[in-house]
């Protein structure tokens, strides 16, 4: 998967409500992508072979200390963060 894969599969999610998106890949394939919705952030980081990991709102003292979540795909991690920006509106 790349960057470009990426943004179509977030625009497949979110379809109009689509966030602030930033996408970094690298070398290896893997990927960090932020999204950003009024108050909201969210990170996911991770690779299609080996999973997903997502973070939303991160509180300011949580620093670099791993995702709250772990998920097999990147749809799947897209979804929760859809469900979460949508709870906090």
């Amino acid at each position: 998967m790349d960057a470009q894969t990426a943004r179509g599969t977030i625009r497949s999610v979110f379809g109009d409500a689509l966030p602030r998106v930033d996408v970094i890949e690298f070398p290896a394939g893997n990927l960090s992508i932020t999204l950003g919705a009024g108050t909201h952030t969210a990170t996911i980081d991770g690779h299609p072979d080996s999973g997903w990991g997502l973070s939303v709102d991160p509180g300011e003292d949580e620093g670099f200390s791993g995702h709250e979540e772990t998920v097999a795909t990147l749809e799947e991690a897209l979804r929760r963060v859809r469900a979460a920006f949508a709870v906090g509106a």
